[in-house]
């Protein structure tokens, strides 16, 4: 399969079982709570700004996606961004630009939505994507420093 022929499109209610199948081959977990909570707010509260896309192969089967929201601030801070929160592609289709090409469609959604700044956290220890987001032009962020504290 070659990436051209892939066609990127919003995400919709009905790709829940399609992401979660994806999800579940990548991470070798089934997490369909987690997805039910973030199409719940994606898709039925009627807040949902459509920033989330899935990739579809020639056959109409979605093989891959890249979710995210828009934020306005935080603490009191205004300041238009969005973040990048979820990705996956399933295995059987990695490694052919389908990730790279979702990363690319959703910038140019969010450049159209007015938005200048995308964030997102990942384990400085899952090598597979500090790669993937260091090829897509993400970097270490030079004004926020995550804080945790274990209990």
């Amino acid at each position: 399969m070659n990436k051209n022929s892939i066609k990127i499109r919003l995400m919709e209610d009905e790709d829940f079982e399609a992401v979660v199948r994806i999800d579940e081959k990548v991470l070798n977990i089934s997490r369909p709570e987690y997805y039910e909570q973030k199409f719940e707010k994606l898709f039925r509260t009627g807040e949902y700004i459509p920033t989330s896309l899935v990739a579809e192969s020639e056959n109409r089967t979605v093989v891959g996606f890249i979710m995210g929201e828009l934020y306005i601030g935080e603490y009191g801070i205004s300041r238009e961004g969005a973040a990048v929160d979820t990705v996956g592609v399933d295995p059987a289709y990695q490694r052919q630009g389908i990730g790279e090409k979702l990363m690319n469609e959703f910038v140019e959604h969010l450049k159209d939505l007015g938005i200048q700044k995308i964030n997102t956290l990942v384990d400085k220890n899952d090598s597979q994507m500090m790669l993937y987001f260091g090829a897509n032009k993400f970097s270490p962020s030079k004004t926020v420093i995550n804080l945790e504290r274990s209990i």
